[in-house]
């Protein structure tokens, strides 16, 4: 901190803050068409607003989009007052995808990590199918692929990003077969190569992508109900949703894949395409998966794939099991069963018959009335910020960028503990059921983001958001022209009254959470902040209010 009444102000806020009250009915999918790439060279714009009617209070518009965006806007929340959170749902439903490899393919050098990380910054915080790059995000949280010890390529990252960005708003069933033949994916979890059993060579069918595909992307270790709760038996316990044998019978079904481009089973090395099959290394006698479905003897690799992702795929877990993750992802860490029964509902039919229809199950999350209403509809809501949405809403806020209009920050884990496609298990950042303390436990209440919360961690965050508001600023002299740097002018403009300042700002970052007492607390302090002259007026206050509310629990708590 600067100065000791900065670090005072700082401590006040936090002093002041609040903690998180964490406190098969319908046919299988519809074939669904992924959405086509957007062209990264076309400037993005917006659909047009049609009406002038104010539909949506601004500070309910701030909070939907600090859900279904990486983060709201002045822009984005006057564009949105002017419809409905339905209505805006549904033009974003109609933008084509903006796909990472495409950006990345226009840079040189692009299998650089740091290109990749580049061009996800970018796209996260400038591209307009805001909702479809959130959801793929949340998606890339449950369907994890990481390139952390993997050797896995940056250009084979892109591809597998875009997987969950093409098919962000189509079908479940969809997704869930694309990620399974992804390259990506078959070697971070082993599917690639994975070859019939053979004792004599000792050859085991590799169990690993099989018990994932079950326990972390689809249904879990136990039966649930339609509102997420577990299904007991008459002496109280749980019951499994797979056993040993299931996996093992799993793993053997799952044999016989390799690179989409090889001659041999062993040979290939593209990325981009879809693994294929190869007979002779599949597993052929018949065998049992989940816990009793019969995958029949003499079966091809692609029949026996498809009975087996369409029998996980019609497990009644997975409807309760989806929603809760992406309620997780996108909106509050510990819904209502009712909220999630809603959602899992809407994926086992979307009103006409299609089970997994992401359309519906992502208007579910974000218009159920859970959603909206926040911790008047429910005590416990709330969820803490992900380092990265934290960043990606200071960078779209306050238009971030480098000189020449990129995104470089190349390595974000090393400042803020996170970066995308870059968790150290297939178990992501966070676990969904992380109680941090013992009072969670007892309350049933859990906070996943919390896993990322340690000393080291939250100093370093600290430290890089303060670097990057209070040294990184468009208005600072002799900057370098390959750092992000944000845009304080209207900030500078309303620095002259610095109520007016904190309003904008609560309202832009937190959905006017912040207290009345806690603003007063600020704005007496700003008032004592010298306003300069010149190029300089108001910057000081401009940052140290951007930076002080940004570090406090009323912003990195999200309700």
């Amino acid at each position: 901190m600067k100065n000791k009444k900065t670090f005072f102000i700082c401590m006040k806020i936090l002093m002041l803050g609040s903690v998180l009250q964490l406190g098969f009915s319908s046919p299988a999918a519809a074939i669904s068409v992924p959405a086509k790439c957007y062209d990264p060279l076309r400037a993005p714009v917006y659909p047009a607003t049609t009406g002038t009617t104010v539909v949506t209070p601004t500070v309910q518009a701030a909070r939907f989009l600090n859900m279904a965006t990486f983060g709201a806007t002045s822009a984005d929340i006057v564009h949105l007052s002017r419809m409905t959170p339905e209505q805006w749902i549904t033009e974003q439903l109609g933008l084509d995808a903006s796909c990472h490899l495409a950006t990345l393919n226009q840079t040189q050098g692009n299998n650089q990590r740091e290109n990749r990380m580049e061009v996800w910054f970018r796209l996260s915080t400038t591209a307009p199918d805001q909702l479809r790059q959130r959801v793929a995000f949340a998606l890339s949280e449950i369907f994890v692929v990481s390139d952390v010890g993997t050797g896995i390529p940056t250009n084979a990252m892109a591809v597998y990003y875009d997987i969950l960005v093409r098919n962000a708003f189509g079908n479940f069933r969809n997704i869930l077969e694309n990620v399974t033949l992804s390259p990506a994916m078959g070697r971070f979890l082993s599917m690639l190569g994975n070859q019939k059993p053979n004792k004599l060579k000792g050859i085991r069918a590799d169990e690993n992508y099989a018990r994932e595909i079950m326990q972390l992307f689809t249904m879990g270790l136990v039966r649930l109900d339609n509102n997420g709760n577990p299904l007991l038996t008459t002496a109280g316990a749980t019951i499994p949703t797979y056993n040993q044998a299931g996996v093992e019978g799993l793993a053997r079904t799952f044999t016989g894949w390799s690179w989409g481009n090889s001659v041999n089973f062993t040979d290939g090395n593209d990325w981009r395409i879809s693994m294929k099959p190869f007979i002779a290394y599949h597993d052929r006698a018949d065998k049992t998966i989940v816990t009793t479905k019969l995958i029949p003897a003499l079966g091809t690799p692609e029949a026996d794939l498809t009975l087996a992702l369409d029998t996980i795929f019609r497990h009644p877990n997975v409807g309760p099991f989806i929603a809760r993750r992406l309620i997780q992802r996108l909106v509050t860490s510990n819904p209502s069963p009712e909220y999630i029964g809603r959602v899992a509902t809407a994926f086992n039919n979307n009103g006409q018959g299609i089970r997994g229809d992401m359309r519906a199950v992502v208007k579910a999350v974000l218009l159920d009335s859970e959603a909206l209403g926040g911790k008047t509809a429910n005590p416990n809501f709330g969820r803490l910020r992900e380092p990265l949405l934290a960043l990606t809403h200071l960078w779209r806020a306050f238009d971030g960028n480098a000189a020449d209009g990129t995104m470089p920050y190349y390595y974000p884990e090393s400042n803020i503990s996170q970066a995308p496609l870059s968790a150290p298990s297939v178990f992501n950042f966070f676990k969904p059921d992380y109680a941090p303390t013992r009072y969670f436990e007892s309350k049933g209440l859990v906070a996943p983001e919390f896993q990322l919360v340690n000393e080291a961690n939250v100093t370093s965050f600290q430290n890089s958001l303060y670097s990057l508001i209070e040294w990184s600023y468009k208005q600072k002299t002799n900057i370098s022209l390959n750092q992000v740097q944000i845009n304080i002018e209207l900030l500078r403009k309303k620095a002259a009254n610095p109520a007016d300042l904190v309003n904008y700002l609560s309202l832009i970052l937190t959905a006017n959470q912040i207290p009345d007492n806690v603003k007063t607390v600020l704005v007496t302090y700003l008032k004592k902040v010298a306003m300069e002259t010149g190029a300089r007026s108001g910057v000081v206050r401009s940052i140290d209010a951007l930076y002080l509310i940004m570090s406090s629990p009323y912003y990195l708590i999200q309700r």
